[in-house]
């Protein structure tokens, strides 16, 4: 709603199809020219895997011994083909992240040698990203193409790694199965790091997406990423009225009383008097009170306030300030002597609620 209070009816499917590929498009380039190529070569330099053992791992490639298992698009429609696109490319970027992981622990790889290496400091080591034209269904047809070929060589690294021994199959499928099980929780980290980098908060409110990518943070199925930021003058709420539209690749789980009718259609209708009355949440008179309105467009979260008392505090300490009904707007950050009463009785970092009927 951007600060409205009003509510388009059925907002929360999918519309702007340009906006999901263009995500799909630039996060694809990005994971490709960025984290997975120049690594590669990294390891191809100090002999973890050769040339000659990418050719021999492409040439005894078969559809019974491949790792990723082919993708199957469910429907024809429009919007079933980018969701399709938008799951594949979550495939591929964990794929990355855990062929990434197995070759760098082995050489002992820190962040300084993957920025050296992707061109960060020197531009004639940046690996080129492609650029996209035509009609939507032209881009659509050629990110399936790029996805098929990108995850072809991803395929054929797993193969060659194992094969030189540095892990097993067994191994990997474990660690597959985790990275499909496990929902990190991003949010603090990303808050700690917007209180104490300036030029990240900007770029964050910004350019959300962007800001994300470059800190490892991969957003998932989401066409538009906007962070609104509480100030001592507008308090933010974010909601969903139709489903429970939700970041939860960056967030984590969500909230029971996110998805809740009660919540869903009483704070578009007097939010101030629904914060205080679910969340004990007392926003004042003269303070503004802006309510968004996620879809499968555009997700919202909040960039709370940075509490006070936590001057000096370093980012891993400012993280565990964050709370997820705080990125939502249903709360503050927690104030030091509060994360320090939580830590020691154990207690749930929000008051308790009670469901409703």
């Amino acid at each position: 709603m951007s600060g409205k209070h009003g509510h388009k009816p059925f907002e929360g499917h999918m519309h702007d199809y340009e906006a999901h590929i263009k995500a799909v498009e630039e996060d694809l380039e990005y994971y490709r020219a960025k984290r997975f190529e120049p690594r590669i070569i990294y390891l191809l330099r100090r002999g973890v895997v050769t040339f000659h053992d990418l050719l021999e791992a492409r040439v005894a490639l078969t559809r019974k011994n491949q790792f990723f298992k082919p993708r199957k698009r469910q429907g024809n429609n429009i919007e079933a083909r980018v969701r399709y696109l938008e799951e594949w490319l979550d495939e591929y970027v964990k794929g990355i992240a855990l062929v990434s992981a197995r070759a760098v622990d082995a050489m002992d790889m820190v962040t300084e040698d993957n920025r050296k290496e992707r061109g960060d400091y020197d531009d004639f080591f940046k690996i080129k990203k492609k650029e996209h034209h035509g009609t939507l269904e032209e881009r659509m047809v050629n990110v399936e193409q790029d996805l098929r070929e990108y995850q072809e060589l991803l395929e054929v690294f797993v193969q060659a790694l194992i094969a030189r021994g540095w892990s097993t199959r067994e191994e990997l499928e474990q660690r597959w199965q985790q990275l499909h099980e496990e929902r990190p929780w991003a949010g603090g980290v990303i808050v700690a790091k917007a209180w104490s980098d300036a030029e990240f908060k900007e770029a964050l409110l910004t350019i959300g997406r962007e800001a994300l990518r470059e800190m490892g943070v991969h957003q998932g199925k989401v066409g538009k990423l906007v962070v609104v930021e509480n100030t001592g003058a507008v308090h933010n709420v974010v909601v969903c009225t139709l489903c429970s539209c939700y970041p939860y690749d960056i967030l984590g789980d969500t909230p029971w009383w996110y998805k809740h009718e009660s919540y869903r259609t009483r704070i578009v209708q007097n939010p101030r008097a629904v914060v205080k009355e679910m969340f004990g949440l007392d926003v004042p008179a003269g303070k503004e009170l802006r309510v968004y309105d996620s879809t499968s467009d555009v997700r919202y979260f909040v960039l709370p306030q940075r509490p006070k008392g936590t001057d000096g505090m370093s980012e891993a300490e400012l993280a565990k300030l964050v709370t997820v009904d705080s990125l939502l707007g249903a709360g503050m950050a927690l104030e030091p002597a509060q994360l320090k009463e939580v830590e020691r009785t154990g207690a749930g970092l929000e008051s308790p609620r009670v469901r409703p009927d």
